[in-house]
């Protein structure tokens, strides 16, 4: 049986391979994609979601919901990063509009799909936490009736990509990310301790660039990308981390945890974001979960096996 997820996402080029990755996967079944502002500002996300759905053959009613434009408690971060590319995926927009987002907003929607299927779902955020934050706080009632939240980012035990001590996700919203992590609501996350070590190469990348329809587009993404790290670090390969959080779900032995409890420094001159995680007693009230290490060939054969069923 599937597993029920909404993502809620800021595309960027590894947001958009994550949910390629998921609407490829039978295990898991996408209710929804709700954007959050990040890698770029929420129209750009929002717009580069449409665009990714399309590609990936989505159904045309599959809910597309549009939410924060920024921190719940900050000015708004916008990652500046290059490594994205323009407007977050790499270049110019498709000339096609993509799908129009739905009426309402992330919050209430992530809310209502909790609460209309208690136990059963799993939110699986891979921007900063804004959305799932205020909806915890705005809808107290829905964080007991998720599943789970799967989250990417933090860098438990590494150096972060924004700051020595910080993750990017966690970096632009810390409160958010604190709020999530400390609600009590089951947390898995995927941070750079395991997204770094196992980066996707620029020989699959250019595999799937040969392929057809979507996978060939899917196979562009991944090379841009690539060559952008390989320009900044000197490597020809890239964690795409994104969906390492989503390969978790589809293939749950890809992936081991240390189980404890977690939060997120908010005050820190130097340590804004950074995660902070106690494994050391697990125990009842230790609701998180950090994955520690990953299987790195087992991630890159499942993406490019995956990726190359959109062919379509």
């Amino acid at each position: 049986m599937s597993l029920p997820v909404v993502i809620d996402c800021d595309p960027g080029v590894d947001d958009a391979i994550a949910l390629l990755l998921a609407l490829a996967s039978p295990e898991i079944e996408v209710r929804g994609v709700t954007t959050v502002a990040g890698n770029a500002s929420l129209a750009d996300v929002t717009r580069n979601a449409g665009h990714v759905l399309d590609l990936g053959g989505a159904p045309a009613g599959l809910p597309l919901v549009a939410g924060l434009a920024g921190p719940i408690a900050r000015t708004a971060r916008i990652a500046d990063e290059p490594i994205h590319g323009d407007g977050g995926l790499g270049g110019p927009a498709p000339a096609a509009p993509p799908r129009a987002p739905a009426a309402g907003h992330a919050v209430d929607f992530l809310a209502g799909q909790a609460l209309a299927a208690p136990g059963e779902v799993t939110v699986v955020a891979i921007g900063p936490l804004s959305n799932v934050a205020a909806m915890l706080a705005r809808h107290p009632q829905a964080g007991p009736a998720l599943r789970e939240i799967v989250v990417m980012g933090g860098a438990a035990f590494a150096q972060g990509n924004i700051t020595p001590a910080a993750e990017y996700n966690f970096y632009a919203d810390p409160e958010a990310a604190r709020r999530v992590l400390e609600s009590g609501v089951p947390v898995r996350v995927v941070g750079l301790d395991v997204t770094r070590s196992a980066l996707f190469p620029l020989q699959a990348a250019e595999h799937l660039a040969r392929l057809p329809g979507a996978a060939g587009a899917a196979g562009g993404l991944l090379c841009g990308f690539v060559e952008r790290y390989r320009e900044r670090f000197g490597v020809a390969a890239v964690p795409v981390h994104d969906a390492l959080a989503v390969a978790g779900l589809v293939d749950p032995g890809l992936l081991d945890y240390g189980h404890g409890s977690a939060t997120v420094e908010c005050a820190g001159e130097v340590t804004r974001g950074a995660l902070v995680a106690d494994l050391r007693t697990p125990g009842r009230s230790r609701t998180a979960h950090i994955a520690l290490t990953v299987d790195a060939d087992r991630f890159t054969a499942l993406l490019t096996e995956r990726l190359a069923r959109h062919t379509g």
